[in-house]
C-alpha cells in the first residue's frame, strides 16, 4: 500500500490528522467515515504516527499538486509521467539568468556547444549545478516536484544528481538507455557504480524530473519513451560501437568532456520496433517525471534554435551514492572529482546516514568570492587579460586551487613555461590567499556587457 499517496487523498477530501501523545487523532467530515477507511487507519496507525513524527509536511499539501489515481497508474505502467504544469516562465526565470549569464557557446567539431563550469567540482561540465547555484537548488526542492514524488510512494527522498541538456541546432539523437546502478556516458566499470541499492530496497524508485526551460518539440528534440522497459532490465555491452556512434554522442560535449579519448563506447542491447514509442514535447515550465530504468531518448534538434531543459534525481537515503568516496576515490565513472559532492534531503527523513548530507555547500566568504570571480573571467563578463597580468591571474587561479606547483618544468621555448614558471613563483603561498589576491585582481579588470544567448 502507498500509505502517502492514502493520506494524502484523505487530506484532499477534508481529513485532518494529529499526534496527540503517541495517540492518532483525526477528524473527518461525517460522509467520508467509512468502515473500510477506519480499518486501513487502524491497520497502519504505527506507520501514520511515525509520519506525523518525522515527516509533517505530507500533511500539509495543496491538492492542485496532488496526482491523480489515473496519473499514477499511467507512471507505474509506463515508467513515466507527464507533461505536467509546474512553473511559470518568471519562476523559471532566474534559472534561465542564472545559466545564461555561467555559460559560454564555443564552436567544438564544428559544431555549437553551450559550456558551463561547475565552481564546487571545479571542471568544465554540466553536472551538479545545483550545489553552488541556489536558484537551481530551489526549483529542485519545489513542492511542484516533491509533493509528486511523495504522491508516487517515496516519503523520504534526497536530491543527489543534476544535469543540464542544452541541444542546440544540429544536435543529434541522445540514443536508448536505461539507468539502474551506472550512469557512465561511455563504458560500463564496475567499480564505479554510482547507486549502490540495499537488497531490501533493490526496487527503490530512482525518479528523474526533467524541466522544459524552452519549449521541447518533437522537431527540436524532445524526450521519447518506450513504454513499460522499467520493468525489464535490457543488458549493456561495453565497447560495442565506434566512440561517434556513443549514447551521447549526439551532444557535442559529449566528445570533449566525457568520451576522454575512448575509441569505441557502449550501448544496450535493444531494439525499440519491440516496444510501443512515446514522444513526448513540454512547454518551457512543465515537467516530466519518470523512472531512470524506463528506457529513453531525446529526438536530434532540426531546428536552428536552442532547446534547453535541466534535471534532477531523487533516490531513496537508504540508496549508497557513490559508494567508492568511502574508499578514498573521488573520480566517479564520468571523470568527475565529487569529493565535495553532497545530496539534499527533500522530503523526510534520513535513518541511515550512508551519504553526505547537507543543507548547502561549505564554502567560506572568500571561496564564494574566489567562484565569483572566476565566473565573471571565464563567461567573459570582464575584460580578458592579457600578457604577465594573464599569468598572474592563472597562476594564482592554479595555487587557489592545486597548491604549490608539482608539474615538471616544461622546456622554456614552450607556450607552457611562461604559465610554470608564473605559478611556480608563488610556491608556499596558502589556497586562502591566493584566493584573495585572484579575486582582487579580477575585480580590477574592466567589465563588459554580455549578450545571452
Amino acid at each position: 500500500m502507498n500509505l502517502t499517496n492514502f493520506l494524502q487523498r484523505l487530506i484532499i477530501q477534508g481529513w485532518k490528522f494529529w499526534n496527540d501523545k503517541d495517540k492518532l487523532l483525526y477528524d473527518a467530515p461525517k460522509e467520508k467515515l467509512t468502515l473500510d477507511t477506519l480499518n486501513q487507519l487502524k491497520e497502519y496507525k504505527s506507520d501514520i504516527l511515525r509520519l506525523l513524527r518525522e515527516s509533517p509536511e505530507i500533511f500539509q499539501i495543496d491538492s492542485a499538486l496532488t496526482l491523480t489515481s489515473e496519473q499514477i497508474e499511467h507512471f507505474n505502467n509506463k515508467g513515466w509521467l507527464g507533461p505536467l504544469d509546474a512553473f511559470s516562465l518568471s519562476e523559471i526565470r532566474a534559472v534561465m539568468d542564472c545559466l545564461e549569464s555561467h555559460s559560454v557557446v564555443p564552436r567544438i567539431h564544428k559544431r555549437s556547444t553551450m559550456v558551463f563550469h561547475n565552481n564546487i567540482y571545479n571542471q568544465s561540465t554540466s553536472r551538479d549545478q545545483h550545489l553552488f547555484h541556489r536558484p537551481i537548488a530551489e526549483l529542485f526542492k519545489s513542492p511542484k516536484i516533491v509533493q509528486r514524488l511523495n504522491n508516487l510512494g517515496e516519503p523520504d527522498l534526497l536530491l543527489w544528481r543534476t544535469n543540464l541538456f542544452a541541444k542546440l541546432a544540429g544536435h543529434d539523437t541522445i540514443s536508448w538507455h536505461q539507468v539502474f546502478e551506472h550512469y557512465s556516458t561511455t563504458n560500463i566499470h564496475e567499480a564505479k557504480q554510482s547507486l549502490i541499492f540495499p537488497e531490501k530496497d533493490k526496487d527503490a524508485l530512482n525518479f528523474t524530473v526533467w524541466v522544459a526551460l524552452d519549449d521541447s518539440t518533437i522537431d527540436n528534440g524532445c524526450l521519447q519513451f518506450a513504454n513499460g522497459t522499467h520493468k525489464v532490465r535490457f543488458e549493456f555491452v561495453n565497447n560495442s560501437v565506434p566512440a561517434s556512434e556513443g549514447i551521447f554522442a549526439g551532444i557535442n560535449i559529449h566528445h570533449s568532456l566525457y568520451q576522454q579519448g575512448n575509441q569505441y563506447s557502449g550501448t544496450f542491447i535493444f531494439d525499440e520496433n519491440d516496444w510501443e514509442i512515446e514522444a513526448v514535447p513540454a512547454k518551457a515550465g512543465q515537467i516530466i517525471i519518470f523512472s531512470e530504468r524506463c528506457m529513453h531518448s531525446s529526438l536530434p534538434n532540426q531546428t536552428n534554435n536552442r532547446r534547453l531543459a535541466i534535471n534532477a534525481r531523487y533516490i531513496r537515503p537508504s540508496v549508497h551514492i557513490y559508494p567508492h568516496r568511502w574508499k578514498g576515490d573521488f573520480i566517479d565513472e564520468n571523470n568527475h572529482n565529487i569529493e565535495k559532492q553532497f545530496s539534499i534531503l527533500v522530503s523526510g527523513k534520513d535513518d541511515y546516514k550512508v551519504n553526505v548530507v547537507q543543507d548547502w555547500n561549505d564554502l567560506n566568504e572568500v571561496e564564494v568570492e574566489f567562484q565569483k570571480m572566476f565566473n565573471l573571467l571565464k563567461f567573459m563578463h570582464v575584460k580578458t587579460p592579457m600578457n604577465d597580468e594573464f599569468y598572474k591571474i592563472n597562476s594564482l587561479y592554479k595555487q587557489a586551487i592545486e597548491g604549490d606547483c608539482q608539474e615538471s618544468q616544461p622546456k622554456k621555448d614552450s607556450a607552457k613555461y611562461p604559465l610554470w614558471e608564473a605559478w611556480k613563483r608563488k610556491s608556499g603561498m596558502s589556497k586562502l590567499v591566493a584566493m584573495k589576491e585572484y579575486s582582487k585582481l579580477v575585480a580590477s579588470l574592466p567589465r563588459k556587457v554580455v549578450r545571452k544567448h
